[in-house]
């Protein structure tokens, strides 16, 4: 189902075959249609970082990484330095999800429910996720 907005009036919970029977534009329901792909799309992305790293966990390696980044380099321990790596990393594939929701949301055909379709979560991150 699709809702938009064409010529002034709102068009809710329609099917795209009945827009076109109320003579609504191909490019309107396109663009309606590409609209629902892309929240579903930032839907599932969502729910993947969020099944990796709870918010909450987030939050807390967010806080471990300001603590690390304000002591001088040469005072931090290896597992400062593990946890800036680890954290980069993840941060990292965060970014590749990112991507990967864009092109997934552009490419009406792709299957963005496979786990083929994201990146894989890489293996140094889950270890430090869990400490946090």
């Amino acid at each position: 189902m699709i809702s938009f907005e064409h010529n002034g009036s709102q068009y809710q919970n329609f099917t795209a075959d009945g827009a076109r029977a109320a003579g609504v534009p191909e490019n309107v329901i396109l663009a309606a249609e590409a609209e629902v792909r892309r929240k579903l799309v930032s839907a599932e992305c969502r729910r993947r970082i969020y099944t990796a790293a709870s918010a909450e966990a987030q939050m807390n390696m967010a806080t471990a990484v300001g603590i690390i980044s304000g002591k001088a380099e040469a005072d931090r321990s290896q597992d400062d330095r593990a946890v800036l790596d680890g954290t980069r990393l993840a941060l990292a594939w965060v970014s590749d999800m990112r991507a990967a929701f864009e092109a997934l949301a552009a490419d009406p055909g792709a299957d963005f429910l496979s786990d083929a379709a994201w990146p894989a979560l890489p293996p140094e991150v889950p270890p430090l996720i869990q400490r946090f």
